[in-house]
């Protein structure tokens, strides 16, 4: 489903009231810490290790320091679509080094404005300069549809 205004408005009128109402409360309740790799990794293996912790995207470190995030449909758009070698390819060739993230004070209804206005399907929610979890598209659907 594409994330447009009008399938928030439609979410939103499925489930009125939602249990919970902050992105805090929301990946709390993850089962997956925050999983993170390196620029000079390759992206085969951070496809790889996605795929083993049944994840679409990973924060990107760098000496303690967030440089960036790489998700699957960066693999997408960025390696398959243009014939690059998945394991000779780095992350930091292909992640996108400006990263936009949310509070965790943020209600469900704004992480969702932010996603849809900016085409994103992750933000890293970040709290006092650091990043605390990961809040997904999928894991708000899964919320709003359960």
């Amino acid at each position: 489903m594409a994330i447009t205004p009008a399938n928030i408005s439609i979410i939103l009128r499925t489930k009125q009231e939602p249990d919970v109402e902050t992105v805090r409360e929301l990946i709390q309740s993850k089962p997956v810490g925050l999983i993170t790799t390196k620029p000079d990794v390759s992206v085969q293996d951070a496809m790889a290790l996605m795929d083993n912790k049944h994840i679409h995207s990973l924060l990107v470190y760098e000496n303690e320091r967030l440089v960036g995030i790489i998700s699957s449909s960066d693999y997408s758009k960025k390696i398959l679509a243009t014939g690059l070698d998945a394991e000779s390819a780095k992350v930091q060739d292909i992640m996108s080094r400006h990263v936009t993230t949310i509070s965790p004070e943020a209600t469900l209804l704004e992480s969702m404005q932010r996603m849809a206005a900016h085409g994103f399907h992750h933000l890293p929610v970040e709290e006092d300069g650091k990043i605390i979890g990961m809040l997904s598209w999928s894991d708000i659907m899964h919320l709003m549809l359960t």
